[in-house]
């Protein structure tokens, strides 16, 4: 960004002796737009360099299988991952309870690709050998303990998110005996939005935990996030049809309007957008089946969304400071 105030005023204080030549000509330069960060062209090339590879193992998987076999992908890949892996644990810092920074421009990333690789070798070893046998959707507990692990020790908020997803799509696909006994007055449907809903406070609860322990404190957003969503979304599921379609859209609009409360007074405004959008759904779905006509619902639709975008924008400037995030 060029700045002739800024530029002026470094050569005042080289001038000045505040300044030395050397952090003068380096401000300076920064200042007149000479010289520009290429870190987030750096950082996008290396997200595109993962992504890329990861889609390459996965067409590996599928176009040489007859050619290598199974067993010879998932030695190769596994190979790939433990090189990976190996790397970042030779490169990391030594564990500590906060943040730490990176230690390489691509510390993030090879650790990222290390991970989805491994666990990308685990389910083509479970698909083609079936290890887990009936019992495979405890493939997503292992890979959420694995992601868990690598991020505490490596201070990934990245695997952090991943870990409690992976943990929230195995409640979402596992079928124990104990679930059947627990559970077994309700149908599938339900047993989904039930588990949603457990795991969403659980994820909020275990946040605040971390952040209230000060151990990893900083990975509380991605706790906090993906709960909220697993709960309004829990929550959600029953606004549109089934006997108690008032109650939940009840529950989501009340709900909806807590979090958008407490987000305010918090500071988060990622929460509060979360609750404002969950409040608006509720009570619009409600206010749609009292208006007459297609038309008159898309009319209000329209204008009602209209207003909560332009909303929402004019309340991110005067936005409480965010002293969580």
């Amino acid at each position: 960004m060029i700045s002739p105030d800024v530029a002026a005023a470094v050569t005042r204080l080289e001038g000045d002796r505040v300044l030395t030549p050397e952090q003068a000509r380096l401000f300076g330069r920064i200042a007149r737009g000479e010289l520009v960060s290429l870190s987030v062209a750096i950082h996008a090339l290396l997200y595109l360099g993962v992504v890329a590879l990861t889609t390459g193992a996965g067409l590996l998987f599928r176009q040489e299988i007859a050619n290598l076999g199974p067993l010879t992908i998932a030695l190769v890949v596994g190979a790939a991952a433990t090189l990976c892996l190996a790397w970042v644990a030779r490169t990391s810092p030594a564990f500590t309870r906060g943040e730490v920074a990176s230690p390489h421009v691509a510390f993030d990333y090879v650790l990222g690709l290390g991970a989805l690789l491994a666990a990308g070798d685990l389910a083509f070893i479970e698909a083609r050998f079936s290890p887990l046998g009936a019992q495979w959707p405890f493939h997503f507990l292992l890979v959420s303990a694995f992601y868990l692990a690598l991020s505490f020790r490596f201070d990934s908020r990245t695997l952090f998110a991943l870990a409690l997803t992976s943990f929230a799509a195995w409640r979402g696909v596992a079928s124990t005996s104990v679930e059947r006994v627990l559970f077994g007055f309700l149908g599938d449907t339900e047993t989904v939005r039930l588990n949603a809903l457990v795991c969403g406070t659980a994820f909020v609860v275990a946040g605040r935990e971390l952040k209230r322990a000060r151990f990893k404190a900083h990975f509380e957003p991605a706790a906090s996030h993906l709960g909220w969503l697993l709960v309004l979304q829990s929550i959600a599921w029953g606004i549109d049809r089934g006997p108690a379609v008032g109650p939940h859209r009840l529950a989501l609009t009340l709900v909806g309007a807590g979090l958008a409360l407490f987000s305010w007074r918090g500071g988060r405004f990622a929460l509060f957008v979360f609750g404002v959008l969950a409040a608006y759904l509720g009570f619009m779905i409600t206010l749609t089946d009292a208006v007459d006509g297609a038309t008159g619902t898309l009319f209000l639709v329209a204008v009602s969304s209209i207003v909560l975008v332009f909303g929402l924008a004019a309340v991110h400037r005067r936005f409480p400071k965010e002293r969580e995030e």
